[in-house]
């Protein structure tokens, strides 16, 4: 089976692009630039200090090395992504070089005509995507009709013009969003140091997450006091230490819950725990349902996903989100075709106004003769 997980890279574009299942909670860093786009259900994302809640078709651009951290809202929560370095933007505009920005879309600007092409430029480019792997993996004839089943981004090496033809699209239409909200950012060599500390803390606790782990450990780890520590964890990631450990457990709860038939007394003694009512507790507090019952809902979907490194990628032959991406497209279409009906009634309008004037000439030329004049 075939996953939606793609890495291009030829000369100068270098790009990759996935669509994924949102987990309970993992955080992020890495040094591209981050579009993502949500294609169902809804999530909560973490990021420098602040909460931004995104629903259906919502999109959030995050910076460079912004550490952040994604929250399903809802079971089955669904979202597309793509990763590009900034030198991609920078080498059209060199104010990326040195600029940082924050982007998010809420009720009220989700479907403005640039969200929506945008969202149009992604679909198009991910299936692109999955048709030339599509189309490789038969001139190869690599299991006949069975695509990959290696959830690891299919790296795609080789000059596809469809592919940069609809990438540059993408880049002219982030460069347009972004560049009215860049701005010069406050780094400095003290901060990146603490970053590069933080990102080992945050390390730590990822690996030991399932134990019993205390703030003093990561305080040792950082070099700091538990204090200390305490606000520079929540300074960094809004959430205090226990909530972010917390939602470790529940990320990992939430994946057993679907993946395993294990008691949830087994589960939430594996995921650390200390018993199933504490469990059962917090379960309900960050998705508003038990966990039995988040078993149920989720069970009930045909999971055509991979899980790897975390993500859990989705198939291309998924029909509900093949659906979604081709609404995309559709979108597009129907806006393309209001815009066209709104110039011929603008270009109605003028023709009108046009035969008026002409009208009245002709009434003026009557009434008052130039050879009476």
């Amino acid at each position: 089976m075939e996953y939606f997980n793609y890495a291009y890279d030829h000369g100068h574009i270098q790009f990759s692009q996935y669509i994924y299942r949102i987990g309970t909670y993992h955080y992020n860093w890495h040094p591209e630039i981050e579009i993502l786009v949500v294609l169902q259900g809804a999530v909560e994302v973490c990021h420098d200090s602040e909460y931004t809640n995104l629903g259906v078709n919502d999109i959030i651009m995050l910076p460079p090395q912004c550490g952040h951290a994604t929250l399903a809202l809802e079971p089955d929560t669904i979202a597309m992504v793509l990763h590009l370095h900034p030198t991609m933007l920078a080498q059209y505009e060199a104010v990326f070089r040195q600029s940082t920005f924050f982007l998010a879309t809420d009720t009220a600007t989700r479907d403005l005509p640039i969200y929506v092409a945008l969202r149009e430029q992604l679909g198009c480019l991910i299936l692109a995507l999955a048709t030339m792997e599509r189309d490789k993996s038969s001139r190869d004839n690599l299991g006949k009709g069975q695509a990959r089943c290696n959830p690891s981004n299919a790296l795609i090496d080789r000059p596809n013009l469809r592919i940069e033809h609809l990438f540059l699209q993408v880049l002219e239409t982030l460069t347009t969003i972004l560049l009215p909200h860049t701005h010069e950012p406050q780094g400095n060599p003290v901060a990146l140091q603490q970053e590069a500390t933080f990102e080992k803390m945050i390390t730590y606790i990822d690996k030991h997450y399932k134990e019993a782990i205390a703030l003093g450990d990561i305080a040792t780890i950082g070099g700091y006091t538990e204090s200390y520590a305490s606000q520079f964890f929540k300074r960094q990631l809004v959430i205090s230490f226990k909530t972010y450990v917390l939602r470790m457990r529940l990320r990992e709860a939430a994946v057993q819950l679907v993946n395993t038939k294990q008691q949830v007394v087994d589960i939430a003694n594996q995921c650390g725990f200390s018993d199933v009512k504490a469990f059962n507790t917090a379960f309900r507090k960050h998705f508003h349902t038990t966990p039995s019952e988040y078993r149920r809902i989720a069970t009930q979907v045909e999971r055509q996903t991979m899980m790897d490194n975390w993500k859990e990628y989705i198939a291309v032959d998924d029909e509900t989100i093949g659906q979604r991406l081709q609404a995309y497209v559709a979108d597009v279409a129907t806006l393309k075709g209001d815009q066209v009906q709104e110039q011929s009634v603008s270009l109605a309008t003028v023709q009108q106004i046009k035969s008026q004037l002409e009208d009245a000439l002709t009434t003026l030329a009557k009434a008052c003769p130039l050879d009476k004049m």
